[in-house]
């Protein structure tokens, strides 16, 4: 039994790239509208400024490592589904070249100040939009996960919304099961604790 089975028993440990369980818990945990849209709109200005911050940071490797945080989540994007994160990768390569020339724009005084300013205004709404809104915190024993791959599955959305874009036929109704599942199995978890 893996350590989050201990802590949550009957509660089944999602594989990092299966979308469709990824997805259909991201939906589960994302249901108000207010919610979704805070991460829909504040994930990428998080992602950003990561990148703007890391500009800083020296290497002993002599590798940007804003360059290898933009490098790490394309290729896991690109592992997760091929079209879309091609796509993706591109957009973070375009994030890291954007926040490297901001970096140099600003300089590290004015870009430390402006990470602040975004980060807490940020991660405020995301847990504003979980503990108001959604009436649970956020799924914080799998931080790992959701740092990499929310960005992707909010990115998944958007192009599914806009264009119908599904990584296969039937991706969607797949997740829509799934999800409905996920959500039946919260709520006995709940259940089981009331009694």
């Amino acid at each position: 039994m893996g350590a989050e089975e201990g802590k949550h028993p009957g509660r089944r440990r999602r594989g990092l790239l299966d979308l469709e369980a990824q997805l259909a818990f991201f939906r589960s945990q994302h249901r108000h509208p207010v919610n979704a849209a805070a991460h829909l709109l504040l994930v990428a200005p998080i992602l950003f400024t990561n990148l703007l911050i890391l500009r800083f940071l020296p290497s002993p490797l002599g590798l940007d490592p804003a360059l290898a945080l933009a490098l790490a989540y394309a290729a896991a994007y690109l592992a997760a589904d091929r079209r879309a994160g091609a796509l993706a990768g591109l957009l973070f390569l375009a994030a890291w070249a954007a926040s490297r020339a901001l970096a140099a724009r600003l300089g590290f005084a004015r870009s430390w100040r402006v990470v602040l300013a975004t980060q807490l205004f940020c991660w405020t709404w995301q847990f504003l939009g979980h503990g108001l809104f959604e009436k649970r915190g956020p799924t914080l024993s799998e931080l790992p996960e959701v740092f990499l791959m929310e960005p992707f599955l909010i990115f998944l959305q958007m192009l599914n919304k806009l264009f119908g874009y599904e990584p296969y036929p039937g991706f969607i109704k797949n997740v829509d099961k799934k999800m409905e599942a996920v959500l039946k199995e919260s709520s006995e978890l709940e259940q089981r604790k009331i009694t």
